[in-house]
Parts: C-alpha cells; sequence; structure tokens
C-alpha cells in the first residue's frame, strides 16, 4: 500500500503517525511546502515573546521520519492530481503515486498587495524569526491590520514590548461575524489599556514602521477542483474525513466537514481539530473506518482575558442566540441554538463555563 500525504503540518503528521501503528509495511511519504520539520504554531507566539527557545517549538527532528519510515520530502508543493491513474504532480518535477491520498495542507496567508519589510505575518517559523528581527530593533510605534485570533496575537506582542500599536479593523468591532457587541467591548477594553488604539473601518493611509497583518488565511484548492475534487470554502467531505473521489481523504484548515456533533457541514480551522482529524483520517486510510466526532474548540488571551470559542458559532446557523453577563460584569458568554439544542458557545472572560457547555453540546441535550 502507498501513502502519499500532501502537507507536513500537524493533521498530516498526525495521520502519518496513526497508518504507521496500524501498517507497518506500506509505504508512507509526505510532501511539505515547508523546509523544516513540523514544528507547533500554537507555541510561535511564546517563542516571539522569549518565553520559550526557538528549538522548542519543533514537534518532531529530522531523524524521526526515518525511524518511522516515512519519506519526508521538504520544500515541494504540489501541482497536479490526476484521479484516474493515482498520482500527484509536484513543483520539483516529479509524479508521486498513490494507492491512498490525504490533502493536508491547510491554507495560505493572505498578504498585502505591498510588499515592504516592515510588514510582517505570523503563520510560519520563518514569519516569527521575521517578526522578532523587527521587534529586536526597537520600533517605537506599530500598526495592526485585522481583528481577529491573529490581530489579537499581535496586540500581546506589542504590548509585551510595551510598543503602542493602532489595531485597524475592517468593520466596527472585533470579530462581529461571532461576537456579540459586549463580548467585542470587553476585549478593546482590555487591549487599549495596554496601548491599542482602535481604528473601525478603516486601513492605514501609509504603511510605515512595524505592521502586523492578520487578514485570514485561504486554502490553495484550484489543483484539487481541476482534478475533479469537490469543494466550497475548502475541500468537502463525510464524517470519515473522505472526499467525493474514492481512496482521497482531507483533514485539517483545507477541510470542509460533515460534523456529527452539531450536524452540518462546516470549516474549523484550529490546532486541536487538525490534530484529531489527521489521526481519524490515518486510522480509516489504514482500513480501521473512523469518524471525526469532536466539539471543536479554540481558546486564545487578550492580554490575560480568556477568549474561548465553542463548536459551531456561526451566527447565520443559529436559530438563537442567547447572552449571558456583561461588559459590567466582566465576562460574556453567547449561548448558539439550533433546532432546540445547543451546537456551540463563545466565552470571553468566563473559562469557568467551558466544560459544561462541551458536554451539553457533545450530549446533544435540549437546551433549557
Amino acid at each position: 500500500m502507498r501513502y502519499l500525504i500532501i502537507g507536513g503540518g500537524i493533521s498530516g503528521t498526525s495521520a502519518a503517525e496513526e497508518i504507521r501503528k496500524l501498517d507497518a509495511g506500506s509505504t508512507i511519504t509526505i510532501l511539505s511546502e515547508e523546509q523544516y520539520p513540523i514544528y507547533s504554531r500554537v507555541l510561535l507566539p511564546h517563542y516571539i515573546k522569549g518565553k520559550i527557545p526557538r528549538e522548542r517549538c519543533f514537534l518532531k527532528k529530522p531523524e524521526w521520519y526515518a525511524a518511522q519510515k516515512i519519506d519526508w520530502l521538504p520544500g515541494v508543493s504540489a501541482l497536479q492530481l490526476d484521479v484516474v491513474n493515482k498520482f500527484v504532480s509536484v513543483s520539483d518535477g516529479r509524479e508521486y503515486e498513490y494507492d491512498k491520498l490525504l490533502i493536508a495542507s491547510g491554507g495560505e496567508v493572505k498578504m498585502l498587495p505591498e510588499d515592504q519589510r516592515g510588514i510582517s505575518y505570523l503563520r510560519t517559523i520563518d514569519d516569527a524569526d521575521h517578526l522578532l528581527q523587527l521587534l529586536n530593533e526597537g520600533p517605537k510605534e506599530a500598526t495592526i491590520i485585522g481583528g481577529g485570533f491573529i490581530g489579537l496575537e499581535y496586540v500581546n506582542i506589542f504590548a509585551d514590548r510595551h510598543i503602542p500599536a493602532e489595531m485597524h479593523l475592517r468593520d466596527e468591532r472585533i470579530l462581529p461575524s461571532v461576537l456579540d457587541v459586549d463580548s467585542s467591548e470587553l476585549i478593546r477594553l482590555k487591549a487599549e489599556a495596554d496601548g491599542v488604539t482602535f481604528r473601525p473601518k478603516s486601513f492605514p493611509e501609509h504603511l510605515q514602521g512595524l505592521v502586523g497583518v492578520g487578514v485570514g488565511i485561504a486554502p490553495e484548492l484550484g489543483w484539487l477542483k481541476d482534478g475533479g475534487i469537490e469543494t466550497d470554502r475548502g475541500v468537502i467531505t463525510d464524517e470519515f474525513l473522505q472526499t467525493n473521489i474514492a481512496d482521497i481523504y482531507a483533514a485539517g484548515d483545507i477541510t470542509e466537514f460533515y460534523d456529527t456533533v452539531v450536524e452540518r457541514r462546516v470549516k474549523i480551522g484550529n490546532w486541536m481539530n487538525a490534530m484529531q482529524q489527521g489521526r481519524a483520517a490515518g486510522k480509516t486510510m489504514a482500513g480501521v473506518k473512523t469518524a471525526f466526532d469532536l466539539v471543536s474548540s479554540y481558546a486564545t488571551s487578550c492580554r490575560g482575558m480568556e477568549i474561548i470559542f465553542i463548536g459551531d458559532v456561526d451566527r447565520r446557523a443559529a436559530e438563537q442566540v442567547v447572552v449571558k453577563g456583561s461588559v459590567a460584569e466582566g465576562g460574556v458568554a453567547q449561548h448558539f441554538v439550533r433546532g432546540g439544542k445547543l451546537v456551540g458557545a463563545t466565552l470571553v472572560n468566563r473559562n469557568s463555563d467551558r466544560a459544561g457547555l462541551t458536554k451539553q453540546i457533545k450530549d446533544k441535550t435540549f437546551y433549557v
């Protein structure tokens, strides 16, 4: 059996580990665009802030792949998929045949059209190295473009260095597609206390100095669509992470999967989701059919204030959003209800609610 994995991140590597546990003799090949063995994107802000050394970000060493008899090929990208003859053409001119294929290529950061030295992104370890170099030059002020999770990471990084920053938002407030007014306001007040000035519905007229950009990521779907893979916002799969083409699976940030917990198709990008999807896909590919069944959750913080998303937090898909708490109370929770059941929640400074809400979503009990 020939297993081919496109993407050397957490989902692809987790899949390879599971396959090797269940299938000792088959070939496993990982094609990775990056030059490095797998590292934790979650740990990059801690490295930038000096809390851990750079080497702590790496989860595997190159020797691990050889020990596991996994062919790890860094610095190559997939260009073409032939589902009839079952091979993938890549950027080094070679073609790799497969019996089972996993698409785990994640997404590429959305970049500004401008290209100047002070502009930084926060997706790869090279991005982290570049940002750290810029910070060590001692900037007097900074600009943040984007009010999502990466924008909030920049808030934390700049505040740690006591660098005042302006945050330019595309909308009126932080994460308006998910958060209510009070939740966003709590985050704004916390950030402003540490030197951030908010500029709603704006983009800086001139990009100068240190600029942190966090405007999202986008999956590269063109070569997959050309190969016959069904896509929408990502690669469409069922609960077993199987695509519309036999023997082809997808896992991680690129995947738009049927979520058995919230009972609809969703696209959720976070570290835990990617890791568990990789494990589930790897087991299924190796013959142990395993549905992906997880209450997805993601947690970050703004200057110590915890921000947690659990389950399905798409406001457009909710029939009812119940708000608990307020700015005056110092914490806000939103409960997303559909079909009479809790399907998602957001928590800002209300971490104690997390376990109970996660269980309620998992159990699919009626919301009271």
